[in-house]
């Protein structure tokens, strides 16, 4: 959201009428109070008697490391419930440190009951696991950091 959407939602909540607003758009929380006995400082100062808050979660805010140019960001190919292992008593297909090579197997992703093998795109080391074992995974989301070589 920009602050032209803000002003915009503040521009109709105050000509509606309504008391309070509450929205949640990609990540950002937006609530808007109207009051005729607030004063408002910040955003929304050229509005008087309306309060706006916007709250970002801290899942959607990026961790201040610096990015490289050869970590290759590995994503969900399909939906499904993300498995780390080919059983729940084997061992993982990989871990933080492994090294793991084009077309080779580094998840399963179960969907509709069938168990999907998923195989790297790059050769590299697995630097990060981004999703824990047996969460649900959406299409494109981040799976692993790998360092390619």
């Amino acid at each position: 959201m920009d602050i032209n959407e803000i002003k915009v939602l503040v521009e109709l909540i105050q000509s509606s009428g309504i008391e309070e607003f509450e929205m949640e758009k990609s990540g950002v929380r937006l609530r808007i109070r109207n009051s005729r006995n607030l004063q408002v400082t910040g955003v929304a100062a050229e509005l008087p008697h309306t309060i706006v808050t916007a709250v970002q979660s801290q899942a959607e805010i990026p961790p201040a490391e610096e990015e490289q140019d050869d970590l290759y960001v590995f994503k969900a190919p399909i939906v499904g419930t993300f498995y780390l292992t080919p059983k729940p008593d084997a061992d993982a297909f990989v871990s933080v440190g492994s090294r793991v090579s084009k077309s080779q197997v580094i998840c399963i992703i179960e969907a509709m009951k069938i168990f999907n093998q998923i195989e790297s795109d790059v050769s590299g080391e697995v630097v990060e696991i981004l999703v824990e074992n047996g969460q649900p995974v959406e299409y494109g989301e981040p799976l692993f950091k790998i360092r390619q070589s």
